[in-house]
C-alpha cells in the first residue's frame, strides 16, 4: 500500500528516517510560505484579529489602533459595475475602516484601484438617509512585493 504524500510523521508506525524525511519536507513547505501569497495570507489572518491589529500597527505606526473584526476575501458587490474582493477587510473600535490588498504582480496596484476600493467601500458604508457626516474613515493599504511607485520607499501614501 502507498503511503500518503503528507506522513503524520509523529505517528509511531513510521520508521525514524520517514519521519525525519516527512518533517523536512514539511519545513522546506513552511520556508516557502509568505504573507504575500494569497492563500497563506488568507489562512492567516481571516478571523484572526490579534494578527490583523499587528499588520495594521506596524504599516501606519500606530500603536493603539484595536481591530474589532477581520475577514478576508470578502466580496462587495457593485450594481452598476465592477465587484471587488478585499484580501483583508478589518475595522477598529474607533470606527475606522481597513481594506489591506495583498498584490504580488506590480500591475493593479495602483493609485486607481485604490480609489476604485475606496469609493466602492464608502458606497456599502453609508446607509441610505445617512447623513455624509456619518461615514466613516476608510484606508486602503496595498502591500507589495517591489517598489510600484518607484519612489525607493517601502511604504508610500496615496
Amino acid at each position: 500500500m502507498a503511503r500518503e504524500a503528507s506522513l503524520d510523521y509523529m505517528d509511531s508506525s513510521f520508521t525514524k528516517a520517514e519521519k525525519e524525511r516527512q518533517h523536512q519536507e514539511d519545513l522546506q513547505r513552511l520556508r516557502g510560505l509568505r504573507l504575500i501569497d494569497d492563500d497563506f495570507m488568507n489562512a492567516c489572518f481571516d478571523g484572526y484579529t490579534d494578527g490583523a491589529e499587528l499588520l495594521l500597527r506596524i504599516i501606519l505606526n500606530k500603536p493603539d489602533i484595536r481591530v474589532k473584526s477581520v475577514k478576508t476575501q470578502r466580496r462587495m458587490k457593485n450594481l452598476l459595475g465592477r465587484d471587488i474582493c478585499l484580501d483583508i477587510d478589518a475595522d477598529d473600535e474607533s470606527g475606522k475602516e481597513y481594506n489591506v490588498e495583498v498584490q504580488r504582480a506590480d500591475k493593479g496596484a495602483d493609485r486607481k484601484r485604490a480609489r476604485y476600493h475606496s469609493g466602492i467601500l464608502d458606497a456599502h458604508l453609508l446607509q441610505p438617509g445617512e447623513d455624509f457626516s456619518e461615514l466613516p474613515e476608510t484606508f486602503v493599504i496595498f502591500i507589495t512585493e517591489n517598489d510600484v511607485f518607484g519612489k525607493g520607499e517601502t511604504a508610500v501614501s496615496c
